[in-house]
């Protein structure tokens, strides 16, 4: 009996995305090691897929996104010569791509995907959660490694950080708090994949992250996506906490301005965001000394130290990206590269309202929270880059499916 070869190259194909999808959601708050294996286990089954005749038209947003991946390459060839590790440059690139690139293998996997298999890739999600809170408790208020099994005082800050930096465990937490909070919006939709108890469960570790990461920009997140979130199920709550959060924000400044608070919630003149506004002012000035090719992708944060001397900035011996998705953007590949990136956010953000679906509607409030959040914090560490552009991939098979029904209709 002849062996059937393409369904054996089927299900290979399968099982390399599956696996990769397993390396996502239990390296997603884990391992940036992990979750790397992502992008590379899916890279093959997506080259053969579209050798099979795998194909989709590109969204708005999609163009916006190969526009932002040609110019930064352009401006990172552009800055070659000058380049601090070149090669993690151009795997700076990978993220945008793989946005993009992501898709087919997305879709493949859903098509033939069993019940049981999302519901482990889920599982495997809320292990990670649930764990990396112990091990973040253990190492910032007991100096414990349970990783290593070693007592390590003195190495690890006293806010929590689970598997990762304090900051990117706030920001990751709050995020997948919107999505979660959408979820539970939307249980009825969702029952064949998650239990109830399971999505409490995700729902409370991850409060119990923002809350023990003690990161306001995390909070900044939460309450401006919660509150997109809430316009759609809970009008009256959503509207008055937006209400809420302006005042807040007024009253804070107030009170910072008159110095009539040293709560790190309540003041904004603090330490840190001194240093974050040098951050700010040094991308500002490198944006009108490269305004066209910018720096080249990844280089601000090399770059800062000797921009701060260059131009008398404050906090010369910080050197760190710009804690800015915008600046950041403009810094290391230019204004065309903002440009391309704020068309992306803004026809994603357009693209999922017009859908007018639930789903969609949770997705929004995430672009939402991540693009008030990007305003103090550069949002493009490992962990936070993967879960953007998973998600975005797939939104982008909602949109897909969409366009395919008005077809057939």
């Amino acid at each position: 009996m002849p062996i059937n070869t393409d369904a054996n190259i089927s299900l290979k194909n399968f099982k390399f995305i599956y696996t990769g999808l397993i390396c996502l959601f239990l390296g997603l708050t884990a391992s940036p090691t992990l979750v790397a294996g992502y992008h590379i286990l899916i890279f093959v089954p997506t080259v053969l897929l579209m050798i099979a005749g795998s194909r989709f038209s590109l969204s708005k947003s999609s163009w916006a996104l190969v526009a932002l991946v040609g110019w930064g390459l352009i401006s990172t060839f552009y800055n070659l010569e000058t380049l601090i590790k070149p090669n993690k440059s151009f795997q700076e690139l990978k993220y945008y791509f793989f946005g993009i690139y992501s898709i087919i293998a997305l879709k493949y996997f859903l098509n033939f995907a069993t019940k049981k298999q999302i519901k482990t890739l889920l599982n495997l999600l809320l292990f990670a959660i649930i764990v990396g809170f112990f091990v973040g408790i253990a190492r910032s208020k007991f100096s414990f490694d349970p990783v290593k099994w070693v007592s390590v005082p003195g190495k690890y800050h006293t806010r929590a950080g689970g598997f990762t930096n304090y900051m990117r465990y706030g920001y990751s937490s709050a995020l997948l708090l919107v999505l979660g909070f959408g979820a539970w919006f939307n249980y009825d939709k969702l029952k064949d994949y998650i239990s109830k108890k399971w999505l409490l469960t995700f729902l409370v570790f991850n409060i119990l992250a923002v809350v023990f990461s003690e990161t306001r920009g995390a909070l900044l997140v939460l309450t401006v996506g919660g509150s997109f979130l809430l316009l759609k199920y809970k009008p009256l709550v959503g509207k008055s906490l937006l209400g809420v959060g302006i005042a807040a924000v007024i009253s804070i400044g107030v009170y910072s301005i008159n110095q009539k608070s040293t709560n790190r919630y309540l003041n904004i003149n603090d330490g840190s965001n001194k240093i974050r506004l040098s951050q700010f002012y040094t991308a500002y000035k490198t944006i009108q000394e490269k305004p066209f090719f910018g720096l080249g992708a990844d280089q601000f944060s090399y770059n800062v130290k000797a921009l701060k001397i260059k131009y008398d900035i404050w906090a010369k011996n910080y050197a760190s990206h710009s804690h800015n998705i915008f600046l950041e953007h403009a810094a290391n590949y230019g204004i065309p590269g903002l440009i391309a990136f704020i068309l992306f956010l803004a026809f994603w953000f357009w693209e999922m309202i017009k859908l007018k679906t639930d789903f969609s509607w949770v997705i929004a409030s995430y672009i939402v929270g991540f693009t008030v959040g990007g305003q103090v914090e550069l949002l493009f560490d490992v962990i936070n880059s993967h879960l953007i552009f998973f998600l975005y991939s797939f939104s982008q098979l909602a949109l897909l499916n969409n366009s395919q029904k008005k077809i057939m209709t």
